[in-house]
């Protein structure tokens, strides 16, 4: 539902959290849809789901010898999906039914490579937005190439700007101030599941509840709405991901779903749901209540020093950064 009036903008948005047909493309396809009919049937107007949620995230890279881990990796690459394939489409068309826009996080083919990807498709079914991981996180490297550098991207609708970014791309400090900078409204951080490394002391930062504080800071920092999807592991799927190892099954376990919402001012707006659980994590957005935490702070304005950020940046650019050209000689 969007309500619309001289002073509001008002839009019901909803975040996944469900469990894909794990590296079934066809199966995550069906799913997909089905939980957009349910988005509209419940006047959702922006559905979001986790990374690459078709089809599915390829938990074995983090658990396994990456040459034992392979099979992993070619089933997912033959379910990935191109951005003008007949999945997308598919996708599109249940997004003009149902009246709502998706974000969807998938893995993108491209020729020979595989990319962690996100789309936005708008309620008339067209895709309006795609983009890639700029730099996937450790392990990852070894499925999916890497983002172009302009893919910081925002997308107006009639209820605001929206954009997104996977996982680890949420804590990036350039990243974030880029999307705040292209005036972001409503932001898609999606996640993979939080059921990989569940209680493991040395995995905190992998963990539930620290990425859901960066989700959190992210709506605080930015003034905007945060939407935070991912992915649920069912006891089906722990024999397929572990591939029978002893060890790796010590590190992988059901559920991890940890759907939420949070609003501009980092309250959140959603109750959450049972981890093991499919559901839509469901609330209200008021864009008014972006200009309420604009007052305070707009990282892209009046509490913005952006020549700061030049000098720190200048004088400590990175390994990454060109080399400075010589200076001419004086005669």
């Amino acid at each position: 539902m969007i309500i619309t009036t001289q002073e509001r903008i008002m839009v019901k948005v909803a975040a996944v959290q469900a469990s894909p047909v794990w590296l079934d493309a066809q199966g995550t396809l069906d799913k997909t849809i089905s939980l957009i009919e349910e988005a509209g049937k419940k006047d959702v107007k922006l559905i979001a789901f986790g990374e690459v949620w078709l089809p599915g995230y390829p938990f074995s890279i983090w658990l396994l010898p990456p040459m034992q881990a392979m099979e992993i990796v070619m089933r997912h690459r033959m379910n990935a999906i191109t951005v003008d394939g007949p999945e997308m489409r598919a996708i599109g068309e249940a997004a003009r039914k149902a009246g709502t826009y998706v974000m969807l996080g998938f893995a993108e083919r491209d020729g020979g490579s595989i990319y962690c990807s996100q789309a936005l498709i708008d309620d008339r079914g067209d895709l309006v937005m795609s983009r890639r991981k700029l730099k996937p996180t450790h392990m990852e490297r070894t499925v999916w190439g890497e983002g172009p550098a302009d893919d910081l991207k925002v997308t107006e609708t009639p209820f605001g700007k929206v954009g997104g970014l996977c996982c680890w791309e949420n804590m990036q400090p350039i990243n974030r101030h880029g999307m705040f900078q292209l005036g972001e409204q409503i932001h898609v951080a999606c996640w993979p599941s939080f059921g990989m490394f569940k209680g493991a002391p040395q995995a905190y930062a992998l963990s539930a509840e620290a990425n859901l504080v960066q989700s959190q800071c992210y709506a605080m920092q930015g003034g905007c709405y945060v939407l935070a999807p991912g992915s649920i592991i069912t006891e089906a799927q722990l024999d397929d991901i572990t591939m029978g190892d002893e060890g790796a099954a010590q590190m992988v376990f059901a559920g991890g779903g940890a759907a939420a919402v949070f609003g501009p001012d980092g309250r959140r707006l959603t109750e959450p749901l049972d981890e093991y659980t499919d559901g839509l994590a469901i609330a209200e957005a008021d864009l008014m209540a972006i200009e309420s935490a604009k007052v305070f702070a707009d990282p892209a304005g009046h509490y913005n020093r952006p020549d700061v950020a030049r000098e720190v940046l200048s004088r400590s650019a990175g390994p990454a950064a060109p080399a400075e050209e010589p200076e001419e000689a004086v005669a």
